[in-house]
């Protein structure tokens, strides 16, 4: 790997990361509409990627499933990519609803692939209780870490690593207006490669408020391991039918976030933007859904 490749790829780390040291499989706004509302998502239920931000959340999915599609160049920068591929599914009976989700992030230089990371998730979410407005429902996921690094110019391999995670997660709703949201994000603490570098463990809790059909708050907190708290805050208002306007606010970096989503007929789109906190340019993301069995929301 030539001097000019290697500094593409460390600053493209560096940029992901935004944190003072390197690490991989960061918590990367998988979904247009989290972003949007301040990268929260524990306690707002979000269809299709529900098993990256909530498992437990997989329960209130509208219809008999979901499926989107999510696509962003985190702080616009040219050679990084961020695929996100996310679905639910209603199972049989109170069996609960099945997730599936892919994630990728890759570093390209000239065609070429430097860095790959690529996450497969599997996720489900069930009632413990239910009744007429009041629910509590349990989530866990499984994700499979791959990392891989392209061969450098005088052909050497560096090689690949896989890692597996475990999350788990609540949600309950107290008469159909609050939500309450906690995920465990690695809970098993994964390593990877042969340095056996740890992927984060993380804690989001958070809740959500919908004073009046069509508006939504949301607060959330989240904490990792050696790294400052985070605090998030976002609103969403159907300003007509089907068409939502969204904002909000994080902190550790400090961002601003905004966006809108608009649905019809079980199809949605959905754009979500923030700021880069800091010197960083500021991510654009842009998201498709589809529901089938009922509408999309």
């Amino acid at each position: 790997m030539d001097r000019k490749t290697a500094t593409i790829l460390l600053a493209a780390l560096l940029a992901v990361t935004a944190a003072p040291a390197l690490a991989s499989f960061e918590n990367l706004s998988v979904s247009p509409r989290a972003r949007a509302m301040g990268e929260t998502g524990v306690a707002v239920p979000d269809a299709a990627f529900g098993g990256f931000l909530n498992p437990a959340g997989l329960v209130e999915t509208p219809g008999a499933g979901s499926v989107a599609l999510s696509y962003t160049q985190p702080f616009g920068l040219d050679f990084s990519r961020l695929y996100v591929l996310g679905a639910a599914q209603r199972l049989p009976g109170p069996l609960g609803y099945a997730g599936f989700g892919f994630r990728q992030f890759k570093v390209e230089y000239e065609n070429t692939d430097l860095l790959k990371e690529s996450t497969f998730t599997f996720a489900h979410g069930i009632y413990l209780y239910q009744d007429l407005h009041s629910s509590v429902s349990f989530g866990y996921g499984l994700n499979v870490y791959r990392l891989e690094f392209g061969q450098t110019i005088s052909g050497l391999d560096p090689g690949s690593a896989t890692a597996v995670g475990v999350d788990a997660a609540l949600l309950a709703v107290l008469h159909d207006r609050t939500r309450l949201g906690i995920l465990v994000r690695n809970l098993n603490v994964p390593k990877i490669g042969k340095d056996e570098e740890e992927i984060p463990q993380r804690l989001h809790m958070g809740a959500a408020y919908e004073p009046y059909s069509g508006v939504i708050t949301t607060c959330e907190v989240q904490v990792t391991q050696h790294d400052p708290v985070q605090w998030r805050g976002g609103i969403e208002i159907e300003v007509v039918t089907g068409f939502c306007l969204r904002a909000g606010v994080m902190t550790e970096p400090s961002k601003l976030g905004a966006g809108f989503g608009y649905a019809f007929r079980g199809m949605a789109l959905d754009y979500g933007f923030a700021t880069g906190g800091g010197v960083l340019d500021s991510t654009h993301q842009f998201g498709l859904r589809a529901t089938w069995g009922g509408e999309a929301k």
